[in-house]
């Protein structure tokens, strides 16, 4: 069992560091090494679009501070966030932040699944 464990782990850790080829532009796991790629070729491509990313998330009033002293209850969860980074059809770089939201319970007032008909789908 551990050593199934271990292969799954190293497997991971060889696709994660592959390096990617999207539209001819090199695409990062990581946020380390797009900045640190970005900083080498004198280039701000992928700090730009994440900069641009995380001040809407500021504008929109996602996520609240609660400051350095803020003490959270039973009922908060610490979950990491990280950054996708992808290269659209037309060129355009993409990096996204996600969040860990499997590592939650998901309110049953807020859950929604969209059902599409296969009959309407193959008329058009």
């Amino acid at each position: 069992m551990k050593l199934l464990h271990l292969a799954n782990k190293a497997k991971l850790h060889m696709l994660l560091s592959k390096l990617v080829h999207v539209y001819g532009f090199q695409v990062h796991c990581y946020h380390i090494e797009a900045m640190e790629l970005g900083h080498a070729n004198g280039k701000t491509m992928w700090r730009d679009v994440e900069m641009t990313e995380l001040s809407q998330v500021n504008e929109y009033k996602s996520f609240m501070d609660k400051g350095v002293g803020f003490k959270p209850g039973l009922d908060f969860k610490n979950i990491q966030v990280h950054m996708v980074y992808a290269i659209k059809h037309d060129g355009y770089p993409k990096a996204q932040p996600i969040v860990g939201g499997h590592l939650t319970e998901t309110p049953v007032e807020s859950a929604c699944s969209s059902v599409v008909s296969l009959r309407k789908f193959l008329l058009f």
